[in-house]
């Protein structure tokens, strides 16, 4: 009996290298697998046009972006859908602890490819809004530069106090403030400049801001004579800024 068990305890003794290399071999053959299915290698292909090529960040282009974050977030989805899997056969006692450690080996570093792909899509798409950005403040800049430095609407040639009146309370009503007057009537400056400006108006506001695009329509509406002046003009404004009512004459000497 003893002989029998010696022998029994032997054999057990002498397959234990073969067991043990088998469950090794089964736990690469795991990642492996994986590594070599046609679908990781296809997302492994694209990682490498991307993530790891030369290409600079404007040649990447939002699409390749897309497609480079795509791949390894399906490469961390295989892994993370095999872990679990053997995970749960270790819990049940089928499987022991270390089984997972390759697993675990792996899944770390697919999502340290996965941040790194996001952080390089972020600075590329960051880089894209710039780009647009910039081209948009070109073609706003192109426009700016094309448009007449002043315009002129003649209406009916007439302005009074009644349709002034009239003009702020409808300022008023739409922003909320009063109409940011600069210049009522006559002035020192005007006079500098050698014109009468009785009976005229200027007002503070950019001609393509959108209260002085709502100021021009309702003057044009109301068929009331103005000046919208971009910027300054030697010898007839300063700054930017809409002048109400027909234009000032030259003062007399005698004035």
């Amino acid at each position: 009996m003893k002989t029998v068990r010696k022998l029994f305890v032997c054999a057990a003794i002498a397959c234990l290298p073969a067991l043990f290399g088998q469950r090794l071999e089964w736990r690469q053959t795991v990642v492996d697998k994986i590594r070599e299915s046609a679908a990781d290698l296809g997302d492994a292909d694209v990682l490498n046009r991307t993530l790891y090529s030369s290409l600079r960040p404007d040649e990447l282009g939002l699409e390749l972006c897309d497609q480079m974050v795509d791949a390894a977030e399906r490469r961390v989805a295989r892994v993370e859908e095999k872990s679990e899997s053997v995970r749960q056969l270790v819990q049940e006692g089928v499987l022991a602890r270390n089984e997972l450690k390759l697993l675990e080996e792996e899944l770390a570093e697919r999502r340290r490819t996965l941040e790194l792909a996001r952080s390089r899509a972020e600075f590329i798409r960051q880089l894209a809004e710039m780009a647009q950005l910039e081209a948009a403040l070109a073609a706003a800049q192109e426009e700016e530069e094309s448009r007449p430095l002043q315009e002129r609407f003649d209406g009916s040639g007439y302005f009074s106090t009644v349709q002034f009146r009239k003009i702020e309370e409808a300022f008023v009503r739409q922003f909320g403030r009063a109409l940011p007057v600069s210049a009522h009537g006559e002035t020192s400056f005007h006079r500098r400049l050698g014109l009468d400006h009785r009976g005229r108006v200027d007002v503070a506001l950019l001609p393509d801001s959108p209260e002085g695009l709502w100021l021009r329509e309702f003057l044009e509406r109301e068929l009331i004579p103005y000046y919208a002046f971009r910027g300054a003009v030697r010898g007839r404004a300063s700054a930017a800024h809409i002048h109400i009512g027909p234009p000032s004459p030259r003062l007399r000497v005698a004035d």
